[in-house]
């Protein structure tokens, strides 16, 4: 069961860790408290909230079917079949287990439901979704087994694909970098962005509640664009372990230079959105806080190029620095001082420290 779990459901989740991403930023970025409320309390009240909800769940169940559909036929996927010689009653309760893998995000979400039932004290409703849960999960197992009962025990030839893309990749470094990041470490951009974005979103709701300056998102925005340092350290890695001939390209030290400050700058776009949402703050001071996320990144990347040590010797830099950086905003030192001290250090140590 727990070989099933890990090869199906999981690998679901890690592959399509990038569309997580999107709905996340989509829904904790774009979307306030209220916005939640509102969409909850039309499911739970509206005529035809509960008709909707359940296409919803529907539409994801479907790309969760077709998902098991798809990787079942591969040829790594060949043992999944060894699951037959397990008794009917048996396999169809492993099976709808692994339809409630499948369904995690929408049980969450029912959870959600629950929760407002209760607090609106409209519990009429709210039993509906334990059926839809049983439906949904049912037709999991439905596909599971029809698939386990026709295997594919041969290797499928690949087509040119429906959803092919039309053009060829664009030549780009910062694609590339994107494109890989997508791939091989969604979990990794999943958790570092969702953490930054509802570090961003928490500290502007709390600027929102009473009088303050500029050092209150400072502060906080700071540590949300920190945040990132795990993704700035895949960058790192896919700089020095994936794309090593990309080291011998005859490009200058200030246009590799200009790749990370852009890198950087694109990554930290959902946090600065979602403060420009959350919170009353002038485009002057949003650009502010911007650059210096900007700065932060990239000062602590370069720091990786002169210490290519042990991940713990960066994080105690990142808390150190952390702690000064937040003193010297409370001190009121401006932040474009502050950003433009640290890209001006920066411009000038890498040539330095990175090695070709």
């Amino acid at each position: 069961m727990k070989m099933l779990l890990l090869s199906t459901a999981s690998a679901f989740f890690r592959r399509r860790a990038g569309t997580f991403l999107v709905l996340m930023g989509v829904l904790f970025g774009f979307l306030s408290g209220a916005e939640h409320y509102a969409f909850a309390t039309f499911f739970l009240t509206g005529n035809y909230g509960m008709h909707f909800l359940f296409l919803l769940w529907f539409g994801y169940t479907l790309v969760c079917a077709q998902f098991i559909n798809q990787l079942w036929q591969q040829p790594d996927y060949t043992f999944i079949y060894n699951a037959r010689i397990w008794p009917t009653a048996l396999r169809g309760r492993r099976l709808f287990v692994l339809g409630l893998g499948f369904l995690q995000p929408i049980l969450y979400y029912g959870i959600y439901l629950a929760s407002i039932a209760i607090q609106d004290k409209v519990m009429d409703r709210i039993w509906l979704i334990l059926p839809m849960y049983a439906a949904l999960a049912v037709l999991l197992v439905a596909v599971a087994e029809w698939r386990l009962r026709n295997p594919v025990l041969y290797v499928k030839r690949k087509g040119a694909g429906i959803f092919s893309i039309p053009f060829p990749r664009p030549a780009s470094w910062l694609y590339w970098v994107f494109e890989w990041l997508l791939r091989e470490r969604g979990i990794t951009l999943l958790a570092g962005k969702t953490g930054a974005v509802l570090v961003a979103t928490g500290t502007m709701l709390y600027y929102s509640t009473d009088q303050y300056d500029l050092r209150l998102p400072a502060i906080g925005l700071s540590l949300a664009y920190l945040l990132n340092f795990g993704i700035s350290m895949e960058l790192y890695q896919w700089e020095n372990e994936v794309c090593l001939w990309e080291k011998s390209m005859p490009v200058t030290d200030l246009r590799r230079f200009w790749r990370v400050t852009a890198f950087h700058a694109l990554l930290i776009v959902p946090e600065t959105l979602a403060a420009m949402r959350n919170a009353a703050l002038t485009p002057a001071e949003l650009l502010q806080l911007f650059l210096l996320g900007v700065a932060l990144l990239t000062v602590s990347h370069l720091y990786l190029y002169r210490k290519q040590s042990q991940p713990d010797d960066h994080f105690k830099v990142f808390l150190f620095g952390f702690v000064g950086l937040t003193l010297l905003i409370l001190y009121k030192i401006p932040l474009l001082i502050l950003a433009g001290a640290g890209m001006l250090f920066s411009i000038w140590f890498f040539p330095k420290w990175y090695k070709t």
